[in-house]
């Protein structure tokens, strides 16, 4: 059963993303990333490329010739067959059709009110489907 984490309270919805990405990829982890949206897309590959300073995560579209020797992956389409299904990293509003396929779900949600209703919404989706759920409210602490 797919284990959801929901990341919530967090100011910036793609950079706390990219972040996560980037500590979870120091620790080894793979992920397969999900946005449909290209704005979000050319935001996040561009951020991963210059994340950590002066490194370079290695990541590519899940339609590239190397997506099986690459750590982490981009991808419009949560069903192709060859996607890492360790973490998917979900930043399109909906619930993915075929996340039952990965081990875990993450989802990250900003302080946005919009965000904030369709997180609630793909919960009810996760829920309803049995999985187990965790929340961690990363608002800063004062």
């Amino acid at each position: 059963m797919t284990k959801v984490f929901f990341y919530h309270n967090v100011e910036n919805r793609l950079q706390a993303a990219c972040d996560l990405i980037v500590k979870s990829f120091a620790q080894g982890k793979t992920f397969t990333i999900l946005v449909s949206d290209p704005e979000r897309e050319k935001f996040v590959d561009r951020m991963l490329w210059v994340r950590p300073q002066l490194s370079f995560l290695p990541h590519c579209r899940a339609d590239a010739a190397n997506a099986a020797e690459t750590p982490v992956l981009l991808t419009r389409d949560a069903t192709l067959p060859h996607l890492h299904t360790d973490r998917l990293l979900n930043l399109d509003d909906d619930a993915p059709e075929s996340f039952a396929r990965f081990q875990n779900l993450i989802e990250i949600v900003s302080q946005s009110g919009d965000d904030r209703a369709s997180a609630r919404q793909r919960s009810r989706v996760y829920k309803g489907q049995g999985c187990e759920i965790r929340f961690f409210d990363m608002r800063p602490s004062e």
